[in-house]
């Protein structure tokens, strides 16, 4: 059997009820940094050491012991710590010390999680010591020893069988348990054994244990998790953490019914919105969608701007309200391919920054905007087909160059224009920091504006619609800029479509010849005639004609119900 060992400086720590230890943990916790942050904010005695649990140690932590003799411990993450880990350490503590109050600190040194009732209720449950642990011989069947090691891990697991991945609820939500991690207990649990194993044999035991797991089920899509709770977006109850939910991400705050004032965020929304409230709301509308994670509305978000415009304190803002573990970033390419997908599929949002180079017809992003099953495949793993229930933003200095023509992205995209830039003067480096101690105001200001859920759908069919998304659509599309020139008209007595012209064009009566004239004047690449004439049909919607394309092929070509607003002053601008 492998000897268990303390953590590091576990040896430092002081013993009886009265007393308290710190742990830091996480991907940082080495950070010196860090940790004099940690000793300074509490007043630690001099010379005090904290027990660090680096990454190292965090996956080894079924091999050391965090065998401390104090009443209360208090955990501050530093860097990445998942709730895998977050529940393995709870899980030591509950085993190796004789705390009876553990909290969680995030990294801004607030309260995160109170564990001290999940502990209480690992040594009721599943606390025993290594000697009442379940024993296995060598010889005991494969299906023996995978129930055993259930037994040993004291968690509760469940199997999802669209991933294929093993899950463990935290006491708030199911979370993926690494295989990396999970193969690492299997040794441990032989070695305690004392029974030999091979890479066949820890792989036979876990597939074994695989089949022999409830399956999970689907999670309730009215549900958002909080830190304290669920809030029911349909009937706004708010109720405890319930395993049944199934559910697989949280935002890491707790929930408050009571209002709270939040001036920074207040602040940014009257500079990004330039006082316009219809604006704001439709702001608001975006962050409702992210928070009550709204994926099946189809609809994906840009936000454009300058540096300096607000636009990053914004998808700073969604990345609170999803939650950061909720939260990954990708490039739009990603999304057309299956290896580029693997890792989104639990994930709320999805950001992708400086996009503007992408010049493609957005085929992925349709795909998970519109709630298509979509493959996926892991390096070294089978490819499996799931939908990514997540939003998308992209955030770009200028919008991206869409080359679809057929309204797929038209009817999804929802463009935000921060045009105004704050002076450098101006500009509080810690503004993002203040903003996150309002959140939970923010949470309550966000669903208190959108008591009816459709009012929110209407505020983003609203911002679709408004006068900066054509702004942005023609700056990004120039056949959406070209038909600002034209209107249609309910009889068939328009220019004729044409084709490309052997000479001197006729731009007065054929609207090819036009946009030859256009691309021309401003040095721009050309679309063929078929091209073209799909295009036409988004490009006057976009602009809010009050009556559709239309056209008829007549003997002498194809006619439309297209118009010119004013010949002269196209020529005006673009041919002389």
């Amino acid at each position: 059997m492998a000897k268990l060992k303390n953590a590091p400086n576990v040896g430092q720590q002081p013993k009886g009820k009265p007393y308290e230890a710190y742990i830091i943990a996480g991907s940082n916790a080495w950070d010196k940094t860090k940790q004099k942050t940690v000793l300074e904010w509490t007043k630690a005695e001099p010379n005090y050491q904290p027990i660090i649990l680096g990454g190292k140690q965090l996956q080894e932590i079924d091999c050391l012991k965090l065998a401390v003799e104090v009443g209360y411990i208090a955990i501050y993450r530093a860097g990445e710590l998942t709730e895998a880990e977050k529940s393995a350490i709870c899980q030591n503590l509950a085993q190796h010390s004789t705390a009876e109050t553990v909290v969680f600190y995030d990294e801004a040194l607030q309260l995160e999680e109170n564990a001290s009732g999940y502990i209480a209720r690992l040594r009721t449950e599943n606390g025993r010591s290594v000697a009442d642990k379940p024993k296995i011989k060598e010889s005991d069947s494969t299906n023996d020893k995978a129930r055993a090691f259930q037994k040993w891990l004291g968690l509760d697991l469940a199997f999802q069988c669209s991933n294929r991945e093993i899950h463990a609820y935290n006491g708030k939500i199911w979370e993926k348990v690494e295989r990396e991690q999970i193969n690492r207990n299997v040794v441990t649990f032989l070695e305690e054994n004392g029974i030999g194993y091979s890479k066949k044999s820890v792989t036979s035991l876990l597939e074994t244990m695989e089949i022999q797991l409830p399956l999970m089920g689907e999670p309730l899509g009215d549900l958002v998790a909080f830190n304290n709770g669920v809030l029911n977006r349909s009937t706004l109850l708010f109720e405890p953490h319930n395993r049944q939910n199934w559910l697989t991400a949280y935002i890491p705050y707790s929930y408050d019914e009571n209002t709270a004032e939040t001036p920074h965020f207040d602040q940014w929304l009257n500079f990004v919105s330039d006082s316009n409230k219809s604006k704001a709301k439709n702001i608001l509308a975006a962050l409702y969608a992210i928070l009550t994670n709204r994926y099946n509305w189809q609809v994906f978000f840009q936000v454009t701007g300058k540096g300096g415009s607000g636009k990053s304190i914004f998808s700073g803002i969604a990345t609170l309200l999803a939650g950061e573990k909720n939260t990954a970033s990708a490039r739009l390419e990603n999304f057309d391919d299956e290896r580029g997908l693997a890792g989104f599929e639990d994930k709320k949002l999805i950001i992708c920054s400086e996009q503007t180079k992408y010049a493609g017809d957005g085929g992925g992003l349709k795909a998970i905007t519109g709630g298509d099953m979509v493959r996926v495949r892991y390096n070294y793993q089978q490819p499996f087909s799931t939908k990514i229930k997540a939003l998308v933003m992209i955030v770009n200095n200028e919008p991206c160059k869409w080359t679809e023509r057929n309204g797929g992205i038209e009817r999804r995209i929802v463009n935000y224009c921060f045009d105004k830039v704050m002076p450098d003067n101006e500009r509080d480096p810690y503004f993002m920091d203040k903003i996150t101690l309002e959140i939970g105001g923010i949470i309550r200001k966000v669903l208190d504006t959108f008591l009816d859920v459709e009012e929110a759908k209407k505020a983003l069919e609203e911002q679709k619609g408004s006068k900066e998304a054509l702004e942005i659509k023609m700056e990004s599309d120039p056949i959406t800029a070209f038909f600002e020139y034209f209107y249609t008209s309910e009889e068939l007595n328009g220019l004729f479509i044409g084709n490309t012209p052997k000479g001197l064009g006729e731009p007065q009566k054929y609207l090819y010849h036009a946009y030859l004239e256009y691309v021309r004047a401003l040095g721009l690449a050309t679309l063929n005639v078929m091209s073209f004439s799909k295009s036409i049909e988004q490009a006057l919607k976009q602009h809010g004609n009050p009556y559709p394309f239309t056209k008829q092929r007549r003997n002498n070509g194809r006619r439309t119900n297209v118009h010119f607003k004013d010949f002269d002053v196209f020529r005006r601008e673009i041919i002389q």
